[in-house]
């Protein structure tokens, strides 16, 4: 396997391990992860509905990074959702400052594997 596989390997396993991760644990244990819905990103859905709807978006996600085709829209669609996340809680920035981590190598994922037309 040559060094660009295994790189481009480590940041879609890294990114869809956040975006599973959220997605399994969003459902086991809403109540930790509904404050951090803004109000007006329910479009006047209920709360826990739309992180219901997030969570299956996030695991779907996840499992397209995983398997790797159509990487670049994959890993556009990562970093516009991360950045999100960030954006709309950046007042608690001590908790979402590592999303910046992973915004940045969806980033990463985006440019190289738009560069090797992917």
């Amino acid at each position: 396997m040559d060094k660009e596989k295994i790189i481009s390997l480590f940041l879609r396993g890294g990114i869809a391990f956040s975006f599973i991760y959220a997605a399994v644990f969003a459902y086991l244990n809403p109540t930790n992860w509904i404050g951090y819905i803004p109000d007006f990103l329910t479009f006047g859905l209920d709360k826990l509905f739309f992180l219901k709807i997030h969570s299956v978006v996030d695991l779907i996600l996840g499992l397209w990074l995983l398997w790797g085709k159509k990487l670049f829209y994959s890993s556009v669609v990562s970093a516009v959702i991360i950045f999100g996340i960030i954006i709309f809680n950046i007042n608690s920035f001590d908790i979402v400052f590592r999303d910046v981590s992973i915004f940045l190598a969806a980033v990463a994922l985006a440019v190289m594997s738009y560069e090797n037309g992917r």
